[in-house]
């Protein structure tokens, strides 16, 4: 897996920032400090970021045990071409598997596309969180380790 650098920033946020529909929330410095903690992928157009919780983490009606790995966002420079999922693979094997513990995300209920590539991709539906005051549901999906 490849790393993002921090001279690859600008390219990186432009690209959040072209959906902010769905990324309303994903700034140029939360993206600084994922790079800086290694802790944003940047492979094939794709972009992963994520975090390994170190204890028992709630998140929306369920709590993520330690070892874990949050994945934050992921966005595909150019959808439909298949990137987005050889990268997603790739994460769950060389950096979900090595951690330990399960992969988790978070994402909005009417984002069915999304809901549709992560069950294609293994992940099951494991809880429900909410945003803004509880007016944005959302699912919480678990890939767990084999």
């Amino acid at each position: 897996m490849l790393l993002a650098k921090q001279s690859e920033l600008k390219t990186i946020y432009k690209l959040f920032a072209s959906h902010r529909e769905f990324f309303p929330h994903v700034r140029q410095d939360y993206l600084r400090r994922r790079i800086t903690a290694k802790q944003c992928i940047f492979q094939d157009g794709v972009v992963i970021t994520f975090q390994q919780y170190k204890k028992l983490t709630p998140v929306g009606n369920i709590k993520v045990p330690a070892k874990s790995v949050m994945l934050h966002q992921i966005i595909n420079s150019q959808r439909h071409n298949g990137a987005g999922g050889r990268v997603f693979d790739r994460f769950f094997e060389e950096i979900v598997v090595p951690c330990g513990g399960d992969l988790y995300l978070t994402v909005r209920t009417e984002n069915t596309v999304a809901c549709r590539f992560y069950e294609r991709h293994g992940m099951k539906v494991a809880g429900n969180v909410a945003w803004s005051g509880g007016t944005i549901p959302g699912l919480i999906y678990c890939k767990a380790l084999k």
